[in-house]
């Protein structure tokens, strides 16, 4: 499930780097796709939605702006057009992913997608033996 966390970290990213791309077509594929390679509960599905709704406003911001004036990094791009909304349904997501399938791999995949969270240290720098103690 680590790799899902990517997944929508590329459907952002693709979202705000080519958007005439994505039309409801390539988000009916895209979650597909996601549904079809992944075990989903309730709850990833409930978080991948929301992933997928923020994906769509991004879409729809950047499909009438010039990318002339866009930012070079996308997750500039996602911070502009949505801010931290963008990132909620994905740091859920990694959240839940990890409290249900706890690993290093796992571990390691949500603490460098999230360096930061509310403007703090996320996960604060610990190791995953130090989070696993710690979430017992």
């Amino acid at each position: 499930m680590s790799s899902l966390l990517y997944e929508v970290d590329r459907l952002y990213e693709g979202c705000v780097t080519d958007p005439e791309r994505w039309g409801e077509q390539a988000f009916a594929d895209w979650t597909d796709g996601v549904a079809s390679t992944n075990a989903l509960d309730r709850d990833s599905a409930k978080a991948i939605r929301r992933c997928v709704n923020a994906a769509r406003k991004l879409q729809r911001f950047w499909v009438d702006r010039s990318m002339a004036n866009a930012p070079d990094s996308w997750r500039s791009r996602v911070d502009l057009a949505l801010g931290a909304r963008a990132w909620r349904p994905q740091l859920e997501l990694a959240e839940h992913v990890l409290a249900t399938e706890p690993s290093e791999e796992v571990f390691v995949v949500v603490a460098d997608l999230f360096p930061l969270v509310r403007n703090q240290p996320y996960l604060d720098g610990i190791s995953y033996e130090e989070w696993s103690a710690l979430s017992r």
